[in-house]
């Protein structure tokens, strides 16, 4: 990719520059599957060992590097992990046990339990805080803390957090911000332009848009805390697999056109259900009514194709389950399919912060979907059936 000029996300997407053109002239970068690579000269070839460096690996690294906006993608790739879980754990290794981390209370379960459990267990010091508290978001952060974590949209609740606020806080204290973007992909939200230090996904989820690839992956546009992550990646091992690597890079080519489907289905859905009598709350930023609505169109290009509900209790909600066709009763999130499922029973559990107050960041019965890109007619039609059969 010329380095002369500005593309545009979808072109990058296509066009990311590869370190190594074969002389096949390939116009689709294969899957590079050998574990070892032959030495020219002892300790100087250009690969080494798979788990240090992959071709097929290191084409996704740069181009969600360059996707998230860092144009020295070469010098800063992604570090493609094994699952999104993962990419939590490589980031949680820059905490030192002298040091805290202040998270979200509304955020991904298996995050939450990482670091109530796992973290502790390292001798980290890690507070759960609500981000719309601002007051106590301030009395958290201090020298000693290492990162603060967020998610927007969270999740489940879709709340939307003002990220250069939160970053601006978090900076007075020298502490590091880390996104958890997978719910906005670099074409709804580009974290580094509210002043985040470090980006995350899981790659399960719309980078590899198809439901049959695990991953996850870790970007910063900070050269000191990359070259700390690489070499926590390449030792510890939890690198993405060279298969995975390809269908996330396959992923990427059609991730915007997904993108903007996904959003506009969400959109119509959560617009439909907020006007049905059998819906007490529906959230979705892209309402003029949710709550920092206003935050959303500053920080979002989409509004994203995730939402939530409640049901009025005038719905039979086992009858619910049984009469929906399209939507797939399944956890996980932004395949090209539409999924529903209810958070407190399957993704969040609960844990006990610092203080022993119970966090339980998805309240009981509110229900999650993943839009997928279907007709969106067939969507409504399809959740207006199951929503009249289902009446008490």
């Amino acid at each position: 990719m010329a380095k002369s000029k500005k593309y545009g996300i979808n072109t990058k997407a296509l066009h990311t520059q590869k370190r190594i053109d074969l002389p096949t002239g390939d116009v689709m970068p294969p899957i590079h599957l050998s574990t070892t690579y032959e030495n020219t000269v002892p300790g100087e070839s250009e690969y080494f060992y798979g788990r240090v460096s992959n071709p097929t690996r290191e084409i996704f690294e740069r181009t969600i590097s360059s996707l998230e906006g860092n144009e020295n993608y070469e010098e800063l790739p992604g570090l493609a992990m094994a699952s999104g879980m993962a990419a939590v754990s490589l980031i949680g290794e820059l905490i030192k046990p002298d040091e805290n981390v202040v998270i979200t209370k509304d955020v991904y379960g298996g995050t939450t339990n990482f670091f109530a459990t796992i973290a502790r267990k390292r001798g980290l010091e890690v507070h759960f805080c609500d981000m719309y508290d601002i007051e106590k978001l301030e009395t958290l952060i201090n020298k000693k803390t290492k990162l603060v974590w967020i998610e927007s949209p969270s999740n489940p609740n879709m709340n939307i957090y003002d990220l250069k606020k939160i970053s601006e806080i978090a900076h007075k204290e020298e502490a590091l911000l880390v996104a958890d973007s997978t719910f906005c992909t670099p074409f709804i939200t580009r974290p580094f332009e509210h002043g985040v230090d470090i980006i995350m996904h899981s790659t399960t989820k719309y980078i590899g848009g198809h439901s049959d690839t695990l991953g996850g992956v870790v970007v910063t546009n900070n050269q000191e805390v990359y070259e700390t992550l690489y070499e926590y990646q390449k030792t510890s091992g939890g690198i993405m697999a060279p298969f995975d690597a390809y269908l996330c890079q396959r992923g990427l080519y059609t991730l915007g056109p997904r993108i903007e489907l996904h959003s506009k289905n969400a959109h119509q859905l959560s617009e439909y259900l907020a006007n049905s009598e059998y819906i007490k709350e529906v959230k979705y930023p892209g309402l003029t009514e949710s709550h920092n609505h206003d935050v959303a169109v500053k920080q979002m290009d989409y509004f994203g194709g995730m939402l939530s509900f409640f049901l009025e209790d005038s719905i039979n909600e086992s009858k619910f389950w049984e009469e929906l066709d399209l939507y797939k009763l399944a956890v996980s999130l932004g395949g090209v399919e539409t999924l529903i499922e209810v958070p407190y029973l399957m993704t969040h559990e609960k844990v006990t912060g610092l203080d022993g107050e119970i966090i339980n960041n998805a309240p009981d019965g509110l229900i999650r979907i993943s839009v997928g890109i279907e007709n969106i007619e067939d969507l409504i039609e399809d959740m207006d059936s199951a929503l009249n059969a289902s009446r008490k």
